[in-house]
């Protein structure tokens, strides 16, 4: 039991739980209009996910100095550097428009981390922004990323596919929203994130419009399944029942699942 305990934890915390999200969501969107999977696509996806994310959770604290690491961090810094190779090699399987937009997703979550605002603020720690990155961060690379790389073009994307990606956002931020209400008390009060600005039931209510919003949108392209009509009610159940006490396993774990639940649906099911 405590090796269960262990490994569930070396699992989350080295990001290959939101990593494996983050990839289902790309799948996702392959099948949803029927395009041929790019593998070399979810390898990057898969990759730079967990390496974006242990920039972000681990680097401010692998930067102070009195900081001892513990084993188990080590193996997450080694996890990341490793992953560095499958990212590079995926690169040549791109064109220009791809790795451009590559790029922009990289400097936009360099951003989130590094300070380069007046009073060395990043982005992360501009009020109210926060959510809505991690959200358009998502949507470019598990939407666009999966079109761009099936070779639509920017400027020629169609009526469904960009009611698909207003829907993914709005669900990407639904999803957040469990994790706002998680860290209301841990959050600095300068971010205003939605439960600081408009309390918890607020909240709630806002997602739960975004999730009906959702729903409306994708029953507008998608006619072959209900799945996402399941799902979007899952998820609605998944906010309505979020708390801030004790709720680390129902959001990192439970919630993170989402996406991966949602695939595996569509595929067994396809």
């Amino acid at each position: 039991m405590n090796f269960i305990s262990k490994f569930l934890k070396l699992y989350i915390n080295s990001s290959i739980h939101v990593a494996l999200a983050v990839v289902s969501f790309a799948c996702l969107t392959y099948l949803d209009f029927g395009l041929e999977i790019k593998s070399s696509v979810l390898v990057f996806v898969f990759f730079s996910t967990l390496v974006a994310y242990t920039f972000v959770k681990y680097i401010p604290l692998v930067k102070q100095k009195e900081v001892r690491l513990s084993d188990s961090l080590k193996f997450i810094l080694f996890l990341s550097v490793v992953s560095v190779l499958p990212i590079f090699i995926s690169l040549f399987y791109f064109d220009l428009e791809v790795i451009g937009f590559i790029v922009l997703l990289g400097v936009l979550t360099l951003l989130y981390v590094l300070p380069f605002l007046p009073e060395a603020k990043n982005l992360r720690d501009v009020s109210g922004l926060k959510i809505f990155i991690i959200a358009s961060v998502w949507t470019g690379a598990t939407v666009v990323l999966p079109f761009l790389s099936s070779e639509v073009e920017l400027s020629s994307l169609d009526t469904e596919q960009i009611i698909y990606i207003m829907g993914r956002f709005l669900i990407v931020i639904a999803l957040i929203i469990p994790f706002e209400i998680r860290d209301l008390e841990l959050d600095d009060i300068y971010l205003k994130t939605l439960p600081q600005v408009f309390g918890v039931l607020q909240t709630k209510v806002f997602g739960i419009v975004l999730i009906i919003t959702s729903m409306f949108l994708m029953s507008l392209i998608i006619h072959d399944t209900y799945i996402f009509v399941y799902m979007h009610l899952f998820i609605l159940l998944l906010v309505v029942l979020s708390k801030r006490h004790n709720a680390f396993l129902y959001t990192v774990l439970l919630v993170e699942a989402v996406p991966i639940l949602w695939f595996l649906l569509k595929y067994f099911t396809a």
